[in-house]
């Protein structure tokens, strides 16, 4: 007669541990839940967790790196299903547990950011150059608030040549995200050589719309190198991680854009010099070179003369009246080169009365390149200044 085939309890409970250490659908889930029976032992939270329908026992070790939530409050744990074997006691051992509004919107934030991120949005390589010396800048945010006066008096402190222009969104409440966007969409079609997302510091939820999904696409979008401003040097938004640069403040936005003209007349100042420079010592050159060859052919001239004989006297003329004439060939020659070096001299030009005129596409050479509206610079030797265009009148052929 056979033996009757048993298992031990040990070797079922070890089965069943070993079925749920390899099932992955119950690892890192999220689950649901209203707390009930909560307590606190030695670090560690026990807690059921539990909706109309069920309920599964919770374990939270080393409580103390989560949230310890209260009796009857929702909560979404997350954690992995395990089985105990000495007790054959099944439970969900909680890594997070966070309140269920907080919880949801973050699981749904960071749901979005790692969408985003797959399709590329937030990728290095489609990300726009700012422009050094921006000319035409627009500002996206409130118009009444101390973000507008930061970024203006730093942009000022600077120089008087970038033109700031603002145009006035919502930035905060529910309507805000759809406000940006818009004018983002209508601005971006305008030629500005950049344009500032801006608002000041405040709560995650203040910060809501910057996370929006349409915002995000549409700075991925737009033509115009963007710049994300958006609250204080520690808050992060998805239009942070999408804008072609993000700024941690508005005031850092301002410094980012800002170039200080000074420095540039300076620099200007100190390339004239260095060219008149350059233009004096090749004169210097051209003269001793000069002076040089000139010495030659009397030396020449007059050893021909002393060793000649009388016979010979009138070739020793010949011979200086051509050093003479080749002398005069020469030294001619030298004069209209210096004369032509300081006709190309730009310092001299300048300082005649000429003016260089800088438009938007560069050195302007016909009143044709220019359009009414356009900022221009005007450069002469003492300085230079700006000026708008009023009227353009070209002349008929």
């Amino acid at each position: 007669m056979n033996s009757p085939r048993y298992l031990s309890v040990s070797i079922v409970n070890m089965y069943i541990h070993n079925v749920f250490v390899a099932e992955e659908m119950l690892h890192d889930i999220d689950v649901v839940g209203e707390v009930s029976g909560i307590s606190v032992v030695r670090g560690h939270a026990y807690f059921t967790l539990k909706d109309k329908d069920a309920q599964i026992a919770c374990n939270s070790f080393n409580c103390a790196k989560t949230y310890v939530p209260k009796n009857g409050e929702l909560v979404i744990v997350r954690g992995s299903v395990s089985y105990y074997e000495k007790n054959g006691r099944l439970s969900l051992n909680a890594d997070k547990i966070v309140p269920y509004g907080a919880g949801l919107i973050a699981m749904q934030l960071e749901q979005l950011k790692k969408k985003l991120s797959e399709e590329g949005i937030f990728d290095e390589s489609h990300k726009k150059l700012i422009p050094k010396y921006c000319k035409n800048v627009c500002v996206l945010t409130s118009t009444t608030g101390a973000v507008i006066r930061d970024i203006i008096t730093t942009v000022r402190r600077y120089n008087n040549v970038i033109d700031i222009n603002v145009y006035g969104v919502q930035v905060q409440g529910e309507s805000s995200a759809d406000s940006v966007r818009k004018a983002l969409e209508i601005t971006d079609k305008l030629g500005f050589d950049v344009i500032i997302i801006a608002r000041g510091g405040g709560s995650a939820e203040d910060l809501m719309p910057f996370n929006d999904e349409k915002l995000v696409r549409s700075i991925y979008a737009a033509e115009t190198p963007i710049i994300s401003a958006v609250g204080h040097e520690t808050d992060f938004t998805l239009c942070d991680f999408v804008a072609d640069a993000r700024a941690a403040t508005p005031t850092a936005a301002a410094e980012l854009i800002s170039f200080d003209v000074s420095e540039i007349k300076k620099n200007l100042s100190d390339f004239a010099l260095w060219a008149k420079k350059r233009l004096t010592d090749k004169a210097e050159i051209y003269k001793n070179s000069l002076s040089m060859t000139s010495r030659r052919l009397l030396a020449a001239a007059n050893a021909r003369t002393v060793s000649a004989n009388a016979a010979a006297d009138l070739s020793a003329r010949s011979l200086i009246s051509a050093a003479d004439l080749l002398m005069r060939e020469k030294r001619s020659l030298y004069e209209k080169m210096l004369l032509k070096l300081s006709a190309n001299n730009p310092v001299n030009i300048l300082e005649k009365g000429f003016f260089f005129i800088d438009g938007k596409k560069g050195r302007v050479k016909k009143v044709s390149d220019l359009s009414e509206g356009d900022v221009v610079t005007i450069s002469a030797g003492d300085g230079n200044a700006v000026a708008t265009v009023n009227q353009v009148n070209i002349a008929k052929k």
